[in-house]
């Protein structure tokens, strides 16, 4: 019992009074507490069509479901909303109510784009909301073949092409498909076409095309039986053999060379060259020339098409190391 005798000792009773009252309200936060979880949960069923594979565009073999429940307990007549992502994904029905064993379940027709794809289940307001699925959608079979690398090109005769010939299956959505054979061969020119036959990943299936003598125009193709756009046709040019010209410390050689309009000249940088040295362009008329480098193996190509004589130097060392190119 708090006994007032003087204006102090009723502000200490006033005190002791008011912590006393917080105390017995369980703290100075009014008793609150943390709130209560939600009385209705959902999670996926036990067993829920989580994880399945199957083919783009396709309904998936297993519809997949949730369990809903309030305080542990299923709960009927709960409505589930359902979606998925993806062009032409759907689902159905798009949205349903709980039976009595508090499941619900709806049937994924997974989208046209091959890969991990998602679904989700959804309940207003409940715990765990919304419940997430997913599933792999495969490339359905292939239905077409498509060129994706390698044509045209430009080469010399009865040289390999610096890039190979590539194509692509793919199913009527634009999957890639694998496992798909490819016939190839030279179908102009001469040249060949190796390995005979390859089999496509995903990304497709390669080539290797060494032209054949034959100046100008050369084909090849790719087929597959049975896709359309098969047989996949590939152009080249096939220009004359490169006339070479040695680049070394402060020489060109041979410094003077003659060629057919048509023809390229390559410089190739000599084994124990250590300067740095380009092919620059001087006097009229002129030629685009290269970039300085250095180190043995170089080279630098550029095909004469008009007649005359050209005149370069080594940019670097200027007029003690020159030649001249005469087109014809």
């Amino acid at each position: 019992m708090c006994e007032i005798t003087s204006p102090q000792s009723a502000g200490r009773c006033a005190v002791a009074f008011l912590t006393l009252l917080a105390a017995c309200s369980g703290g100075g936060d009014g008793g609150s507490g943390p709130p209560p979880p939600p009385a209705v949960t959902v999670a996926k069923a036990p067993v829920s069509g989580n994880a399945q594979t199957g083919t783009v565009g396709q309904a998936l073999a297993s519809p997949i479901r949730v369990l809903v429940t309030r305080d542990g307990i299923p709960e009927v007549g709960t409505t589930v909303t359902w979606s998925a992502s993806g062009t032409g994904a759907s689902v159905a029905p798009p949205s349903g109510v709980t039976d009595a064993a508090g499941l619900a379940a709806t049937t994924w027709t997974l989208p046209r784009a091959a890969g991990t794809r998602t679904a989700t289940a959804a309940v207003a307001g409940a715990g765990g909301s919304p419940v997430s699925f997913t599933a792999t959608a495969l490339a359905g079979p292939a239905t077409q073949l498509a060129l994706k690398s390698g044509s045209p090109q430009t080469g010399e005769v009865s040289t390999l092409l610096p890039t190979p010939l590539k194509v692509r299956a793919a199913d009527q959505f634009g999957n890639g498909v694998a496992g798909i054979v490819i016939t190839w061969g030279a179908t102009g020119g001469g040249g060949s076409v190796a390995p005979p036959t390859s089999t496509t990943d995903t990304s497709g299936a390669a080539a290797a095309w060494t032209l054949g003598p034959t100046l100008g125009a050369q084909s090849a193709q790719g087929a597959a039986a049975g896709l359309a756009g098969s047989p996949v046709a590939f152009t080249a040019t096939a220009t004359p053999p490169a006339t070479n010209v040695a680049v070394a410390d402060n020489t060109f050689s041979p410094a003077a060379v003659t060629i057919t309009a048509g023809t390229p000249v390559r410089w190739t940088w000599s084994a124990g060259t250590v300067n740095p040295h380009s092919v620059l362009s001087t006097g009229v008329p002129s030629f685009t020339g290269s970039t300085t480098m250095t180190g043995a193996g170089s080279t630098y190509s550029f095909t004469f098409t008009t007649p005359g004589v050209y005149h370069y130097e080594c940019g670097v060392h200027g007029a003690i190391m020159s030649g001249t190119v005469t087109v014809n």
